[in-house]
Parts: structure tokens; sequence; C-alpha cells
């Protein structure tokens, strides 16, 4: 009935308190409930059967008093089964949403931990879905599982077993259609765990499409595309609705088999029923008593079947739950992972190759670099030249498919990733941000920093002018993405969470990107500032944030065709000084791929250590 019990298992290990008190009070619901029709055989087969007998009852209140008895015991029945019920299901419901808010927890952060090569190739919204679905089917499940399967599995286990004892021939006449009732459920359930399969991946593909709508929002309003992100939200519905249907004509047929069944057992016990008592084999009250007990059997049986066919939907969201959960983590931290407090900012690329996937294109072939502390290092490029790349490896967003990255001499391998990324910091050109307040955007990621020093990091961005206009201060929220700010704007709050990070490596990718100039001015002036003394790479399209870097790397095709500083690179006269040319004379940027030349020097010059000496040496 449960074979996701394993992996529900472990959620529900440290429960065995809820479920004990869960199992008892279901006993005294059901054995109290079992006194009800008890007594209905009493007063049938006793006192109304009796009732002109006056030497048992010689006077009316003899009478009126044994019965007013029995329906007092009656009614305290009643009621103390009522309550052991309200207790179980209590129990029942509060564990089954302990345990869904475990698997949730537990999925979450283990997505959370998958690697970036995951992320690329999977919609968030989908995602989401599977999280929130198995999260509300378990808990669904569960509490089904834990008020009404084991009461129902419990009532008929004792009413089957209590009219053997009473009646062989009514009992088995009671239990004859139990197992093609059964087999019926079986059968029937399959095809629609299989439909309801269906349903979870077009309900995902819907989430996934209206999710992302939602999120690229300012693109959707911007290219007018409303009605065909309406169109596609449509077509999944549509196609989802279509297996809902499909579902329902499934329920139908096993319900109406199951209610066929149930509805020959009635029958049946009725006619034997009749039979047994016209031979003088069976009291009128237990004719009555054992009706009842048909339809205390095979309703719950009905729920079960019910309940079995529901529960295949449930386990349908846990198995695709499960293919998110079986996915491998960033790394596997070891016992002997170097968590480090502080590092020197020494980064050097050995021969590092890189492919995406399954693809057969080459985005970093071959590339070999060093970043002593404190220096700075500047990629340029068309883009598509792999310089973000290099980025993503550094903070192992993906592992190089050949050579090494080390930092301070260590394979980024040896290193627990989370203490390794919190000691870099990360300027990118689409900075994300929270909706939440400006001073909690400025401290995300160092939690515990004071107002004092988010304060302090603000000023340093320059963000001193923003915050005067802001209606709360730091307390404003700034909205989804921060889509309450400008570019710029959103690009120093990001400089400050970085700031108040305190990093030992600093990182800007494209950071004064498509800025107008007053904020590009700014942000040079806060990435100059932030950036002395700590190891820094700065990827850029514009030469003009570069020049005054210790090395400047151009990028075209995945490899490194030129390097050394500002000046090195103009007298060679080779590619970095043409785009230079090309973008302080006519404001070409790099932003957009155009053939590249061949380059002045050799590859395998530039991407080693050693360098020719002299105007020409490439540090």
């Amino acid at each position: 009935m449960l074979p996701q019990r394993k992996f529900l298992s472990r959620y529900w290990k440290n429960e065995r308190g809820a479920i004990a008190a869960i199992f008892v009070f279901i006993m005294l619901a059901q054995g109290f409930s079992l006194l009800e029709p008890y007594l209905w055989t009493r007063l049938l087969d006793g006192f109304l059967k009796e009732v002109t007998d006056r030497s048992k009852f010689p006077t009316e209140e003899i009478f009126f008093g044994q019965v007013t008895g029995i329906v007092l015991f009656w009614v305290s029945a009643a009621l103390a089964s009522r309550t052991a019920k309200n207790i179980h299901q209590f129990y029942a419901t509060t564990l089954a949403d302990r345990v869904g808010i475990r698997v949730f927890l537990h999925a979450f952060s283990h997505v959370l931990s998958l690697p970036m090569r995951f992320h690329a190739n999977v919609k968030g919204g989908e995602l989401f879905r599977k999280l929130t679905k198995a999260r509300t089917d378990v808990t669904a499940f569960l509490t089904t599982y834990f008020e009404k399967i084991f009461q129902n599995a419990f009532a008929i286990a004792l009413v089957a077993a209590y009219t053997f004892i009473r009646n062989w021939r009514m009992g088995l006449a009671l239990i004859v259609f139990i197992p093609p009732f059964l087999l019926v459920t079986a059968l029937l359930t399959r095809r629609i765990r299989h439909i309801q399969n269906r349903i979870n991946k077009a309900n995902e593909t819907l989430f996934g499409t209206t999710v992302e709508a939602i999120t690229h929002i300012e693109v959707v309003k911007a290219f007018a595309t409303a009605s065909h992100e309406h169109r596609l939200a449509s077509r999944d519905h549509r196609i989802a609705h279509a297996h809902v249907q499909e579902r329902t004509r499934a329920y139908q047929i096993l319900t109406f088999t199951q209610g066929t069944i149930i509805n020959l057992a009635r029958v049946t016990m009725i006619w034997y029923g009749a039979l047994l008592l016209f031979r003088g084999q069976l009291s009128f009250g237990d004719l009555v008593l054992f009706n009842i007990f048909t339809f205390w059997v095979y309703q719950p049986l009905y729920e079960l079947g019910e309940i079995y066919a529901k529960y295949q939907e449930g386990v349908n969201a846990v198995e695709r739950l499960q293919t998110v959960l079986r996915e491998p983590t960033d790394e596997v931290i070891s016992a002997s992972a170097v968590i480090p407090e502080k590092l020197r900012g020494d980064i050097e690329f050995r021969h590092v190759g890189f492919t995406y996937g399954d693809e057969q294109r080459e985005v970093l072939r071959d590339v070999s670099f060093r970043v002593k502390p404190g220096q700075k290092l500047a990629l340029v490029g068309m883009s598509g030249s792999g310089k973000t790349t290099v980025v993503k490896l550094l903070l192992r967003f993906f592992a190089p498919t050949n050579g090494q990255v080390l930092v301070d001499g260590r394979g980024l391998r040896d290193y627990d990733l989370e203490a390794l990324r919190n000691r870099i910091g990360l300027v990118m050109q689409d900075n994300i941000l929270f909706n939440m307040s400006l001073a909690d955007n400025i401290r995300y990621g160092t939690f515990d920093a004071t107002d004092e020093q988010v304060i302090a990091a603000a000023r340093r961005a320059y963000l001193d002018d923003l915050v005067a206009t802001l209606p709360d201060g730091y307390k404003t929220l700034i909205g989804e993405r921060g889509i309450k700010l400008s570019g710029g704007e959103r690009q120093r709050v990001a400089i400050a969470r970085a700031i108040i990070k305190q990093p030992d490596i600093l990182i800007f990718d494209e950071a004064t990107s498509a800025l107008d100039s007053r904020s590009e001015e700014l942000i040079k002036r806060a990435i100059q500032e932030v950036s002395t003394g700590v190891t820094t790479i700065t990827v850029a399209h514009r030469f003009a944030t570069v020049m005054n870097a210790d090395e400047i790397l151009l990028f075209e095709r995945g490899r490194i065709m030129e390097r050394g500083t500002h000046g090195q690179l103009l007298k060679r006269h080779g590619r970095y000084r043409e785009l230079f040319e090309l973008q302080t004379q006519y404001g070409v940027t790099l932003a957009s791929p155009r053939k590249p030349e061949e380059p002045t020097l050799a590859p395998e010059q530039l991407n080693g250590h050693n360098h020719p000496q002299g105007d020409e040496t490439m540090t």
C-alpha cells in the first residue's frame, strides 16, 4: 500500500510517540464504535423481543430503567468513540504536516546545493512545482494514511473477526467479495497513475512558462508579448485539462466498478442472512447486526480504494521529486576540506579547458594565467569569447573539463565550497536583488552585519544620494529583483553587498556595462576604492574601465590571444589596439561578436607563463 514508505520513513523516524498515539486512539475509537451495533442487537433480541414477558419486566419502570441504562451506555460509547477519533485526527494531521515540511525543506536544501550545470538545464517554475506538489501531496496523503487507512483497516479486521466468531457462515459471506474488490482497484489505479504522471508533467511545464513570464515582466511588457505568453499558458492549460478529463473518466470507471461489487456484497448478505433466519440459524438481531457490518466493512473498503487511487497522485509527485534528489550536489564535503578564514588571493588557471554539457564547442581552450595577491586582472573580448566562463569556473559553478583552477596553491576541490565562496565578492552585470529592504539587500550573505556596517558600505558604494530619496531610507522595500531602482543604483547596491562582505577576492563581471555616464563614473570610483589591496578580476567590454589593470587578457574563441598591460598591448599594434581604437574613435563596444582576425602572436606564446622580455613583456 505504501511503496514510498522507505523514502518517507526517514522523515517520520523521530515521530514514534505520535504514531503510537495514533494507533492507540484508533483502537479506542473503533472499539467503542463496535459497541453501538452490539447494543442494537441487545435491544432487538433481548428487551424488545421479551417486552411482553411480565416475569422479566413486571413494571414499566423496570423495563424503561434497563432500556435507559443501555441507551446511556450507548451514548457514552458514542461520545468516547468521537473523542478518541478527534484526538487521533489531531495527531494524524499535525504529524503529516510536519513530515511534509521536512520533505520540502530537505528537497529545497538539496536544490540549493545542486551545481549550476543542473540549474542551467531546468526551468525554475518547473522545479518549484515539483517541490510544492510533493509537499502538498505528501501532507495530504499522510493525513489520510494515518487518519483513514489505519482506522479503516483496523475496523475491517475487527468487524470481520467479530462476525466470524458470532457466525462463521455470515463471516464467509461478508469477506467473499473483498479479493475481487482489491484486484479491480489495483488494476484500474495503474492507469490512473500513468495519467497522473502526464498531468504532473503538464502542470510543471505550465508553472515554468507562467513563472518565467512573471519573472521577466519588464521584457514581456517592453516587447508587447503578453498575448504570446497568454497563448503559451492557454496551450499548456489545454494539455493539462485534457489529461484531467482522462483521469476523471478513469476514476468514474473505478468507482462504478467498486460500487457494483459493494452492492453485490450487500445483496448477498441480506439474501443469505434471510435464508439462515428462515432456517433458524440466525436471530433477527444478528441479521440486522451483520447487515450493519456489511456497511462497516465495504464502506471503509470503498474509501480505501478511493484513497489508493488518490495515493497514486502522491506517489508520482514523490517519484518526480526523487529524480531531483538523486542529482549529485556541488561537491561532497570531506572531513579534510579546507575552510579558509582568510585567503591570500593567489589565483591560477593551469591549462584549463571547458565544454558545457554534451556540446562539442569548447568554451575555453588551454587557458593559463596567474593573479598574484593584491593584483588586478582584466578580461576583455567579444561576447561569447569565454570571459564570464572564467568567473564561473573560479566560483566553481562549473568544474573545468580539463586543467586545474587553484586558489592559494590549492585546487578548488580541496576547499569547502561554501566557505570559499564566502571569501569572494561578486558584482555582476545583472545583479539580482530581493523584494526586501535596501539594508537587507546590502547585508545579504553577511546577515550578522550591523546597521552601522550597512551604512558604511553604502557610503563607500556612493549610495547616499539614493538613500536620501527613498521614503523609508534603508528600510524601503525595493521590489522584486530591485525593480524600483535604476540599473546604476542596483549595481551600487551590489557593490555595497560586496564591500560589507570584506572579501579577499573581488570579481566585477560587466559591472559598468549599459550604464549612463554618471552611473558609470560613480561605479568606477566605488570599484577603485573597494579593490585597493584586494585581488581583483574585472570582466569588461569598455576598455576605459580596465586601463589601470596590472594585466589584461584578450579572449577570442575561448583562448587568450593577447596579454599584457594596457600600454604594452597598445605598443604591440595587435588585436587589442585595433579594438581599442574602434571603441575610442567610433564608440564600438565588444558586446556584439564579429569575426575575429588572427592573433598577432601564436597562442602557445600567450597561454604559458614564459614571455619575451623588454617592452613586449606580458606580465
